[in-house]
């Protein structure tokens, strides 16, 4: 409908088709009516704007617009999976409206992956408690646990071979002493954003673009 209406395509038009699994196709406009369109494939190519690691964001549930903001960033830099969870000291919880906070924000990645050229949206994961997100974890190559009162940069993080990275980013109210140690106690290596105490948005872009 938004070719036909909006964009007015006419047949013998050439568009890119995306199949999000990483590769655009080059196709040519055969039949068009308001309901169907028949394209032909004239071309694949692997689609350029995927990142080649797999980059999962562990957000620390903020207020819900500062939430919606960070997907829409991170799926545009390049995270593959955003992941939700409940620390601590969150002003925000998870609520009996998840599914529909799930679905909000699937569409805001799929608009920004739209808008950035890239072929997949990024996923998001359903919220897990601060345990689940211990485990969870457990499969990566490497997690990056941002905190204001680490020391260590984040160019001294060797990531040769290593495909699988998380970074974990506390809400508004940040991390526990016990959530701090139980991190450390489970792999994570805790990296410095420098000598400023960010707000959690700019510490969630901030990671994502420099990792």
């Amino acid at each position: 409908v938004h070719l036909c209406r909006v964009m007015r395509i006419k047949s013998g038009d050439e568009v890119i088709l995306c199949d999000t699994e990483g590769f655009d196709y080059t196709a040519v406009a055969k039949d068009v009516n308001e309901k169907v369109i028949t394209f032909d494939i004239v071309g694949k190519t692997k689609n350029a704007a995927e990142p080649a690691k797999n980059l999962t964001v562990y957000m620390a549930l903020p207020k819900s617009d500062k939430l919606e903001f960070i997907v829409q960033k991170a799926c545009e830099l390049g995270a593959k999976q955003l992941v939700p969870f409940v620390s601590e000291f969150c002003v925000a919880q998870k609520s009996k409206k998840e599914d529909n906070k799930k679905a909000r924000l699937e569409k805001i990645s799929a608009e920004a992956a739209k808008q950035c050229g890239r072929s997949c949206p990024m996923a998001i994961g359903d919220t897990l408690t601060f345990k689940q997100l211990l485990q969870d974890m457990q499969k990566n190559d490497v997690n990056l646990f941002f905190y204001e009162h680490a020391d260590m940069p984040l160019n001294r993080v060797d990531f040769a071979e290593k495909d699988n990275i998380s970074v974990i980013i506390g809400s508004e109210g940040g991390f526990s002493e016990k959530e701090c140690a139980l991190l450390s106690e489970n792999g994570a290596v805790t990296i410095s954003l420098g000598k400023r105490i960010l707000r959690c948005e700019t510490a969630a872009v901030s990671a994502v673009t420099l990792t």
